[in-house]
């Protein structure tokens, strides 16, 4: 786990040519987790906030009914205003249940964030190996070029142990080329699979990604309005609470 940490933080940082769709990608999807998060924070603050409020009209519903036995005429009328203030008071755990619901539907599309990240952290990987591979072939590509020319391009320790050793035998270095155009043969080999499958990736990919852009539009869209739909609700219960108070307390 510890080798392939290290190979993804390699990949991120290592990439020469990377693909600009998932560099934007992989922004979007750390933005968008940052957003769901955030506002999810802002949701639980306001429902803690919310259950307190609701529960203290239990403390009406108390008191009201403490006056009622006190008092002759008015006594109907605020036991009725009591009871009302206490069902109020007792509502909110069901329209708490509810909400947890909608938030849910948001909490999902963290775990999808965290899924297009790893969408993207494929994809650095693979090209990472791919540009490897490449920048492999090139160096063997050179060294089979200065063994079969006797010339060194480039400082190498090799070239200085020729120098300081002595030069190798023909047969020597004939068998280092044929190795080396082995390897160079395996090597092309292995680039051109790692440029298909590089591509069949991006392609099957980039198909999930727009699926999951339509999905993503729709879900969030319908968790919103819904979580706006039921605030317009309890809002309304609110309303109807004291405005059955109210007719309690005109007919005292």
């Amino acid at each position: 786990q510890a080798d392939s940490r290290l190979k993804a933080l390699n990949a991120t940082f290592r990439v020469k040519n990377p693909d600009k769709r998932f560099t934007e990608l992989k922004h979007y999807s750390d933005e968008l987790q940052s957003v769901i998060s955030h506002l999810l924070r802002v949701r639980a603050r306001v429902a803690d906030r919310l259950y307190g409020v609701y529960k203290v009209h239990g403390n009406y519903g108390r008191v009201f009914s403490e006056w009622s036995a006190i008092e002759k005429e008015m006594g109907d009328g605020l036991q009725s205003a009591g009871h009302h203030m206490d069902v109020y008071a007792a509502s909110i755990d069901d329209i708490l249940e509810e909400e947890e619901h909608y938030a849910d539907q948001l909490k999902e599309y963290l775990f999808y964030a965290e899924a297009l990240r790893a969408v993207c952290r494929k994809h650095e990987l693979m090209q990472y190996d791919l540009e490897m591979a490449a920048q492999d072939l090139t160096s063997k590509k050179q060294q089979c070029e200065e063994l079969a020319t006797g010339t060194v391009r480039t400082f190498s320790l090799k070239g200085m142990t020729s120098k300081l050793f002595g030069q190798e035998t023909p047969e020597q270095r004939e068998a280092k080329i044929k190795a080396l155009e082995e390897q160079i043969q395996e090597g092309e080999e292995q680039l051109k699979s790692k440029n298909l499958e590089g591509r069949d990736f991006v392609k099957s990919a980039w198909a999930d990604i727009e699926r999951f852009k339509e999905q993503k539009n729709h879900d969030l869209k319908e968790a919103l309005i819904s979580y706006a739909v039921m605030q317009i609700s309890m809002c309304k219960k609110g309303i109807q609470v004291w405005t059955n108070a109210k007719e309690c307390f005109s007919k005292m």
